[in-house]
């Protein structure tokens, strides 16, 4: 894990984008911190209007920066942990996708383990929208 997150800035002798190292930086904070660390790494680089549709929200989409930070604080506080996995990161255009999984602990002691892939999209340098879906095969 930690060598997927942690890779040299250069690869095949391209450097990777501001974006891709938000990204990568905001996982392995997750990874290393905890999820509220993680959190803060992609708020910090986020646009105050930027709209993420969490996967522990079902289809609600959570607008701007307090709202974000009350519906994880809450969900955190009530005894939900998050555990992400990215397994690897890829780039198009404003968009980096993230494929991996997320294992879910609830507070009635219930889990759930996902594969799925999260799409972080940029906007004029910043990031704009984070949301999900199932990940595809192949």
């Amino acid at each position: 894990m930690d060598s997927l997150v942690a890779r040299p800035a250069s690869q095949n002798g391209h450097a990777e984008s501001p974006h891709m190292r938000i990204i990568k930086e905001a996982f392995r904070a997750s990874v290393d911190e905890g999820f509220e660390a993680g959190l803060d790494v992609l708020l910090r680089d986020a646009r105050e209007d930027c709209e993420f549709r969490p996967y522990i929200a079902s289809d609600r989409v959570l607008r701007g920066h307090d709202a974000i930070r009350s519906y994880y604080g809450e969900a955190i506080a009530s005894g939900t942990d998050m555990k992400l996995n990215p397994t690897s990161f890829h780039e198009s255009g404003d968009d980096v996708v993230v494929h991996g999984s997320i294992r879910v602990a609830r507070p009635t002691g219930g889990f759930s383990e996902t594969q799925i892939s999260w799409t972080y999209r940029f906007r004029d340098g910043r990031l704009a929208a984070a949301g999900w879906r199932p990940r595809q095969a192949g």
